[in-house]
């Protein structure tokens, strides 16, 4: 059987077995957690409360701040130490709130599961607890997903695209989210699709992930009910970027500045999926996730439940600890993932892994061989070559003209490259100029 992609691409090692079988455990609270206040896309969310205040496990703490916006809600019990503005990764600066945390009144907390009568639910139901729940986009873009469910009465949505690609080298979260919550997801499917009315649900899963290709179909019988089908895709990066997907599943075309509501598709990642499930059946909000702590400097390769607000350190200790010779940690996949020069972070939604590397060496840029390779591999099929020069000779316009908001950044041109140009760097840093400037 020929398996499904999309265009273009990549194709980096995988590096995925040292966590790939690893089951999920969890991280033990630390003594302070450390919340962004700017965990999603669009608006940072609306402090509620301030210094010296009390907060309890699941409490509303920050409001979403408009349309594009997200709330943020305490993981734990404990006392608002102060506010501060910190970096986040990626060098933006943002407010975090700093909580001390009460671990008895903490662990005194159950979250209890409960029926839910999914006849009952319609859309404004559900994006209604989408909303009070808090709950982004977990694959990396951190999209407010109540927005994502909320389509304009025109467009014609048939068809959601569950996220399982999971494309990123190194990280495995989703692997295993989808091994040991497969029934959970189905839940959540049950009730997105009773919404909806999807004429299909399409399960998308690199081939490499057969055991959890195998978990799905060995469900499907019993959620007869569902329009849903399993397809294995081909390996291939970035098969879970969301135009790709859409592509390699249902053979429609996202144009260039639309959105995938316009061609009757949503997209939404397991762990997203999870994240609902837990809003409905347990009333929680999103205050923990999955990631993957991986990579030949670290000494105990995990996935692991943490709270978000868990700083970078604890995580790191939970799992052995840094070895010496780390020189590169990078938050998220190495694709698409940032560097960060130390530990003075923390998780928040969209962390979908830890990777601490040894013995990286950032080669010097040569001139461009102008060998195309970068225009071969676009999953989008823009001129990143052209892109990186006008951006370092400062014709940002030009740059704009040439379809720069379309490239999402996925890595595919700077990892080809023969000439080992910072293509995503310079694309990135002429998208931010363009934002900035208003250009």
């Amino acid at each position: 059987m020929r398996l499904k992609t999309f265009k273009n691409g990549v194709h980096p090692g995988h590096n995925k077995s040292r966590t790939a079988s690893s089951a999920i455990v969890d991280i033990p609270l630390s003594d302070t957690i450390v919340l962004p206040l700017s965990q999603h896309l669009g608006k940072p969310a609306t402090p509620l409360k301030n210094k010296g205040d009390e907060v309890s496990v699941g409490e509303l703490v920050c409001e979403a701040a408009g349309l594009i916006s997200a709330n943020i809600h305490s993981p734990v019990a404990g006392k608002i130490k102060r506010i501060i503005q910190k970096p986040l990764p990626g060098g933006r600066m943002a407010d975090h709130m700093e909580i001390t945390v009460d671990h008895e009144k903490t662990a005194e907390h159950r979250w209890e599961k409960h029926d839910v009568d999914v006849a009952s639910l319609d859309r404004d139901a559900v994006v209604k607890t989408l909303a009070a729940a808090g709950i982004v986009g977990m694959g990396g873009a951190t999209f407010p997903t109540h927005v994502k469910f909320s389509p304009p009465s025109t467009a014609k949505i048939d068809v959601l695209v569950v996220n399982g690609a999971e494309c990123e080298p190194y990280l495995t979260c989703d692997h295993r989210l989808m091994l040991e919550k497969t029934r959970e997801i189905m839940d959540t499917l049950t009730i997105l699709q009773h919404a909806y009315n999807f004429s299909q649900i399409i399960i998308g899963i690199e081939n490499n992930k057969p055991d959890a290709i195998l978990a799905f179909e060995a469900v499907l019988q019993d959620y007869g009910h569902l329009p849903a089908s399993v397809e294995p895709l081909q390996v291939k990066y970035p098969q879970g970027a969301e135009k790709m997907l859409i592509h390699a599943t249902t053979g429609r075309v996202v144009p260039a500045g639309a959105l995938p509501l316009e061609v009757g598709v949503i997209v939404s990642n397991v762990a997203t999926l999870y994240a609902i499930y837990e809003a409905f059946y347990l009333d929680k909000p999103l205050i923990d996730r999955v990631l993957t702590v991986t990579g030949s400097g670290i000494s105990e390769a995990k996935n692991v439940r943490t709270v978000v607000g868990t700083p970078f350190d604890t995580v790191a200790e939970f799992c052995g600890g840094v070895d010496e010779r780390t020189n590169k940690v990078v938050v998220g996949g190495p694709m698409m993932g940032v560097a960060v020069p130390t530990l003075d972070y923390s998780v928040a939604k969209g962390t979908s892994g830890m990777v601490f590397l040894t013995g990286i060496d950032i080669p010097d840029e040569s001139p461009c061989i102008k060998c195309g390779k970068c225009v071969e591999v676009c999953p989008m099929n823009l001129m990143p070559l052209r892109l990186a020069a006008y951006a370092k000779a400062g014709k940002f316009a030009d740059a704009k003209a040439l379809h720069l908001a379309d490239c999402f950044e996925c890595g595919s041109c700077a990892f080809g490259c023969p000439a080992k140009i910072q293509l995503v760097a310079w694309i990135r840093y002429a998208k931010n100029y363009v934002r900035v400037k208003g250009i």
